[in-house]
């Protein structure tokens, strides 16, 4: 079978795909990350599907009447349909924003106020003067939650929106291809390793934000895609490339430079190690699945 043809998988290709079959066409239709894959036997059948589409496209084709006559999907609609195909990729969306006033206006930060519980370790105040714990006893405390939550506190909207948009762009593709579950374990290893490298490199202060968890969902796809091709993520070459030399531009410090905030670094890279090790076990256990005998 020959790929002819590729489009994103919100789009209804019912009406083409009734086209097809009138028109005598063998075709076979599968679902590969976020898109559809048209699929033929021969070189000659991929060109007319090709061609098809076109007119389907342009309202051309006798199907299309029907199609084009349907009212287009509200926003609300829209909305529901993303929360029904990646639920996890939406929900921690909607945290992140529904947190994102906690992350403003810090002049004043309290040791016991949610900015500072949200934090990697506890802030503790001996004789009016305010100090960071260590992580040992910040565990001690009971307080685990600090292993994850700096992932939800954003310090400007530059930094939620670019952050978001790409949670979104990778993580609803990682959803598709793996589920909720697979996605949530993701963020958690990717978060957790950026957290605590972000630590170890520097010294203790305020960090916070979803970059690492993007470098984690990045290294993921990364991984997966190229080791597992017939089932890729389908994100751009580019989009790795330029991840990775930000990660590498970032170490020089040539970004705080620029005056457009401090880096963190370790977190970034703690997140890409992460999600390098998801997306290699995600690989060994899709293997070792299909290697196992039918019974």
């Amino acid at each position: 079978m020959i790929n002819a043809l590729e489009v994103p998988s919100e789009q209804d290709l019912s009406a083409f795909a009734r086209f097809l079959a009138a028109r005598g066409v063998p075709h076979r239709i599968t679902e590969e990350g976020l898109n559809q894959v048209i699929w033929v036997p021969d070189e000659r059948a991929a060109a007319f599907v090709q061609a098809a589409f076109n007119d389907f496209e342009a309202g051309r084709l006798p199907e299309v009447g029907e199609v084009s006559s349907t009212p287009g999907r509200s926003i609300p609609q829209k909305v529901f349909e993303a929360f029904w195909r990646y639920p996890f990729t939406m929900v921690l969306i909607v945290v992140c924003i529904l947190f994102f006033p906690v992350g403003m206006n810090l002049q004043d930060v309290e040791t016991d106020g949610l900015f500072a519980r949200m934090m990697f370790v506890m802030l503790v105040e001996v004789q009016g003067e305010q100090y960071f714990s260590s992580i040992g006893y910040t565990l001690r405390e009971g307080e685990v939650w600090r292993l994850f939550s700096p992932m939800f506190v954003h310090f400007s909207w530059l930094h939620i929106v670019f952050n978001l948009l790409w949670v979104w762009e990778i993580g609803r593709r990682i959803e598709v291809v793996h589920g909720s579950w697979a996605m949530f374990a993701v963020v958690m290893v990717s978060s957790l390793a950026a957290n605590v490298l972000q630590y170890l490199m520097s010294s203790p202060g305020f960090f916070g934000g979803m970059s690492g968890v993007v470098f984690g969902l990045l290294g993921h796809a990364l991984i997966w895609s190229k080791l597992q091709p017939s089932r890729t993520m389908g994100v751009p070459n580019g989009v790795y490339i330029f991840m990775l030399i930000y990660l590498a531009i970032g170490f020089t410090g040539a970004i705080d430079l620029l005056g457009l905030g401090s880096i963190a670094n370790g977190a970034h890279l703690g997140g890409l190690l992460g999600g390098l090790a998801t997306g290699g076990l995600a690989v060994l256990l899709t293997r070792r699945k299909l290697s196992r005998p039918t019974q």
